[in-house]
Order: C-alpha cells, then sequence, then structure tokens
C-alpha cells in the first residue's frame, strides 16, 4: 500500500488540469470502485467507463440466437459463466436452463471437444462471447476439432474488438477523452499500432497496464506525465510479452478461421469492422450457419443508460434505473449482470448505494 500512497500523492501533487480518462477494462474498472479510487484522486482526475465488459455488450438479439438454439432437444450449450444470466428479448440461458435446456458451464472452448467426444448423439454449441484476446482459443478449438474429425461441435460467433469501437467512441469530441487505459488481456493479440493509432488520431495518452491497483495507478501516473508533456503516444507496461514470432502465430491462427465484419453492439449500434465471423470453409463450426439462424440487427434498451455509461457519456449514478428498477438480483441492463460491469461494481462498492438505501 506504501506504493499506492507514493503514487496518489504524485498525482495529486502533478494534476494541474481537467482530466477525463476512459478505463476500457471491466476488470480494472471494478478494481478502482473496490478501493474507492475515485475519491481519493484529485478532483481534476475524473475516471469514465469504456465498453469492457464482453457479456455487457452483447446485444439482446445474440442472446436470442443463444436461447433459440439451446433450447433444441438435439443440442447441449457449452456455456461460459459470464454470459449464461445476460437478457435477451425475452429470455437467458440461465432461464431456459431452469426449464429443461441443456445447458453446461465451461472454462475453455477445448473443453467443448470432450463433451462432444463423451455425446456424439449431441451438438455442443459454444457461444464464443469475448474481445479479440478470447479468439485465439476459439480458432484453436475449431481448427482441433476440424483435424480429429469432430463433426457434432460449432460455434456461435460473437467475439468483438475494441479498437474500432473505442475509435468510434472518441470520435465524440464533447466527450474530452485525454487518455485511455487498457489492460494486456484486451490487447494480447490486437496490433499495438492500434492503439498508437488511436493516441495520434485523437491526440490522447495510452496506457496498457495490469490489474493490481498500483498497475493501474502507474497506468494513470503515465498518461498525466504525457498530457502534461504534451504527447500522444502508447505505452505498455505489462511484464508479460508474446514473442514476435509467436504473436504472428497467433495472428495467423485466428486469421485463417475468421475475417473481420461490421458487428452490433448493445447500446453502441453496428461499429465497422469490429467482429469476427468464421471462413466459410469451416461452415461446419459456425452455429448460424448449421442451424440456419441470423442476428437480428436490432437493438432495444429497455429502460437503463447503458449506451451512455459504456461509452463514457454517464456513470451509474445517473441512470434512473440504477439500483432502484435495476439491481444485481433484478437487472434491467447488462452492465448490473456481470462483476465485469460498470454498474455491479457500482453498486457493489459505490457509497452512492450506501446513500440511497440507508
Amino acid at each position: 500500500m506504501q506504493e499506492c500512497e507514493l503514487l496518489l500523492k504524485r498525482l495529486r501533487e502533478i494534476v494541474d488540469r481537467p482530466i477525463r480518462i476512459m478505463v476500457a477494462c471491466g476488470i480494472q474498472n471494478r478494481v478502482i470502485m473496490q478501493n474507492r479510487l475515485r475519491e481519493q484522486l484529485p478532483k481534476e482526475l475524473t475516471l469514465v467507463a469504456g465498453p469492457g465488459c464482453s457479456a455487457c455488450v452483447v446485444p439482446a438479439g445474440y442472446i436470442d440466437v443463444f436461447v433459440r438454439i439451446a433450447v433444441r432437444p438435439d443440442v447441449i450449450t457449452a456455456s461460459c459463466k459470464d454470459v449464461l444470466n445476460v437478457p435477451g428479448s425475452q429470455d437467458s440461458l440461465a432461464s431456459v436452463a431452469a426449464h429443461g435446456a441443456h445447458i453446461i458451464e465451461i472454462a475453455t472452448p477445448l473443453d467443448c471437444l470432450k463433451l462432444a467426444k463423451a455425446n456424439p448423439g449431441k451438438i455442443v454449441v459454444y457461444p464464443a462471447v469475448g474481445f479479440e484476446a478470447s479468439a485465439p482459443s476459439v480458432a484453436e478449438a475449431i481448427l482441433e476439432a476440424a483435424e480429429q474429425g469432430i463433426d457434432n461441435f460449432c460455434v456461435i460467433p460473437s467475439i468483438r474488438l475494441l479498437p474500432p469501437t473505442i475509435d468510434q467512441i472518441l470520435r465524440d469530441s464533447c466527450l474530452r477523452i485525454r487518455g485511455l487505459l487498457c489492460s494486456d488481456h484486451l490487447t494480447s493479440i490486437s496490433d499495438t499500432r492500434a492503439y498508437t493509432r488511436l493516441a495520434k488520431k485523437y491526440s490522447i495518452a495510452c496506457c496498457v497496464t495490469g490489474f493490481e491497483l498500483s498497475d493501474i495507478l502507474r497506468g494513470l501516473l503515465n498518461m498525466v506525465m504525457q498530457i502534461r508533456r504534451g504527447e500522444a503516444s502508447y505505452d505498455n507496461q505489462t511484464a508479460e510479452y508474446f514473442s514476435s514470432e509467436e504473436s504472428e502465430r497467433i495472428r495467423q491462427m485466428v486469421s485463417g478461421v475468421f475475417f473481420i465484419t461490421d458487428t452490433l453492439w448493445r447500446g453502441l449500434g453496428i461499429v465497422a469492422g469490429s467482429g469476427f465471423v468464421i471462413r466459410d470453409e469451416l461452415a461446419l463450426y459456425d452455429a448460424t450457419k448449421r442451424f440456419h439462424i441470423r442476428f437480428s440487427e436490432e437493438d432495444p434498451l429497455r429502460g437503463c443508460a447503458c449506451d451512455k455509461i459504456i461509452s463514457g457519456r454517464a456513470l451509474p449514478p445517473d441512470c434512473p434505473s440504477f439500483g432502484m428498477a435495476c439491481t444485481p438480483e433484478d437487472p434491467v441492463g447488462p452492465c448490473m449482470i456481470t462483476n465485469e460491469g460498470i454498474c455491479w461494481s457500482y453498486f457493489h462498492f459505490s457509497n452512492v448505494v450506501e446513500t440511497e438505501t440507508e
């Protein structure tokens, strides 16, 4: 904690102008709320959330597809935990599981292959929700299935890329974002030049850090120093790096399975070049093609301000449903469902809720 106190002291000494920084990662936002960091920062330094929770940005129409496939009697849906409770137009995977749909919680896409081998009379379907860092493991599972001739496994592609989406958000000059804080798991296969281009294009500081409070504070200090020097650059402070050969191998594997397309985000609309689609030569492993189902292009929001919250235009307490109609036990919007959602973090760690419920 001594290091954190020193970093905070330094920030209080050098922040001499209003600075707004977007924290893209949901885990980092949770750490910030858990440690009540906003209350300790200098008042001129404002942190806003970005679209850094992959489950939160899955549109209702995508969840509807997950549900339509999951209720088929010939299907076992193998899903990561964060996706289960995300609401669609009417149902979630968890709600249809309660009524008999065969849904199993798994940790990794490769677990699906074991499940498929053990259940030859069923089709194992994996809703592939995540940001670009999740693409390699999904690509690996598809290629492994193809190599082993496992034909009762397929994926519902719902992987999204952050850089194009952050680019779209930053076009709004009224946001006055001066810095972008990211985590390494959001950038692990992204071309770092994408973040360098964002820094240059919008004259912002960009820094990648780990998940500890000290990591976040070092990242904030790094960006404040950049801003004071009039710089706009990308700095990766994480200790873990892939070799250039390994990074290239991963990118080639991903590009061999997926191609990039325009994709719908919950609350943000269609973002150009922000999603992955499975290539036609691997269509057997694409559940939307296998079951002839298309995603809805509509994204209705019901009584929540998630669109504003994940684009830096509002914080959870600004939403009229927050803590009242919308709680983790009865969520209205997706940002309240998972512990990577900014509304969930505010509800559990903010004194705003404590004050309102006293």
